[in-house]
């Protein structure tokens, strides 16, 4: 008895709240053909078709339900790991803008980048951390110790130094660190996605950050917001002539 008023309370506020109405509905649906078949007013015909439409809608139910779902968050928020190099993402892309405290990792892929996008006529922007000691010593605080940050940084800016003398391509020097980096593909094509990196604070292995792809057929709201703050650190930063770290040392 309890059981079946526990059922009952259930299925009321199940109903109240419109939760599983569809269910209900098939439900009393088929108790009245039930009994409308057992005193002969319904005939077997009318019962079949009734079925065959039922199963009908809970087929249809099913796919809409399916397709309106959400992805898994593991499938959302992924690791570093969970991506391919970086330079199998260069082929077809034309347009490319990138904000990392070193951009180390992408720079590695530099001749890629002269060959798959420069090369082809296509346009590069790159956005590091300024590298006057006040700036590298604030960024070197949130990022983890396995980086040397002024080295890294010095040979990063050596690097878009000779990326600098290729038709479109162009650097600037951030003076903050906004805590996350990106990656910009294509911004102004519906393929376009923005890879979103959070940078964490003191991360024990770079691996470890948290990656998010947004495809602008996905969400464009949130693409293009990206794709502006983007532009917005592109005109607070600069572009200075020269670096004020110190080079390697040659001992």
């Amino acid at each position: 008895m309890a059981t079946l008023l526990g059922l009952s309370r259930r299925t009321l506020e199940d109903v109240r709240n419109g939760r599983h109405r569809e269910a209900y509905a098939l439900f009393l649906v088929g108790v009245a053909l039930v009994v409308l078949g057992l005193v002969g007013l319904a005939s077997s015909q009318v019962l079949l078709s009734t079925i065959l439409l039922a199963l009908s809608f809970l087929v249809f139910h099913t796919a809409a339900e399916a397709s309106d779902r959400k992805p898994a968050l593991d499938q959302v928020l992924r690791s570093r790991e969970a991506f391919s190099t970086f330079s199998k993402l260069l082929p077809g892309v034309r347009d490319l803008r990138i904000y990392g405290p070193t951009a180390v990792n992408v720079l590695v892929n530099a001749a890629d980048i002269r060959r798959f996008v420069l090369n082809q006529g296509g346009a590069v922007r790159v956005i590091v951390q300024d590298d006057s000691p006040e700036a590298v010593a604030q960024t070197a605080e949130q990022l983890d110790d396995n980086l040397d940050l002024a080295r890294t940084l010095h040979s990063s800016l050596a690097t878009l130094s000779k990326l600098a003398a290729e038709p479109g391509f162009s650097y600037r020097k951030l003076a903050a660190n906004p805590g996350f980096s990106l990656v910009i593909v294509n911004a102004n094509e519906s393929s376009g996605y923005v890879i979103f990196e959070s940078q964490g604070f003191k991360d024990e292995n770079i691996a470890d950050r948290m990656h998010i792809i947004i495809g602008r057929h996905e969400s464009p709201r949130w693409f293009s917001y990206w794709v502006a703050r983007f532009e917005a650190m592109w005109e607070a930063a600069q572009l200075a002539p020269s670096s004020s770290l110190p080079g390697p040392s040659a001992g």
